[in-house]
């Protein structure tokens, strides 16, 4: 899946949902609730697999991993200080990423944590090449319940 761009708090996920042919697929798993008590974060993994020709770049160790309801984000990527990593993928080749989501809401005065419902995670993996170039491969959704 290949967004126009990653999407900000406020967005519609649309661009998320657009199957792009060749390039990377991207396929996660997520838990399906996390609990309102606990630190407001969240963990999965996700699989990008080169479908098309060789991918190779920097990208981060972690994916970024976002939440919506009704199709619009409201909930962003927690922060990462991470230093990149150079990623090379043949065709059929695959890698794991790190996924961590947060239930604490990106729209400002909204409250401290998402309130308790069904909501849907998506999964973001850029790949920057030397040209300057970017490939995104995104997935999702997964259900998650906020309880």
């Amino acid at each position: 899946m290949v967004p126009a761009a990653i999407p900000r708090c406020g967005d519609r996920t649309d661009a998320l949902l657009v199957r792009a042919p060749g390039g990377l697929a991207l396929t996660g798993g997520f838990p399906p609730r996390v609990a309102r008590d606990g630190d407001g974060t969240f963990a999965g993994t996700v699989t990008v697999t080169s479908t098309g020709p060789r991918v190779a770049g920097v990208t981060s160790p972690e994916a970024d991993v976002f939440v919506a309801r009704a199709g619009e984000v409201v909930s962003t990527p927690l922060p990462k200080d991470l230093i990149g990593r150079p990623l090379d993928l043949g065709s059929g080749a695959r890698v794991v990423f790190t996924a961590r989501g947060t239930i604490r809401p990106c729209a400002a005065g909204a409250g401290e944590l998402l309130p308790a419902g069904r909501y849907d995670v998506f999964a973001v993996v850029v790949v920057n090449r030397e040209d300057g170039s970017a490939v995104v491969a995104a997935g999702g959704p997964w259900p998650l319940e906020v309880t």
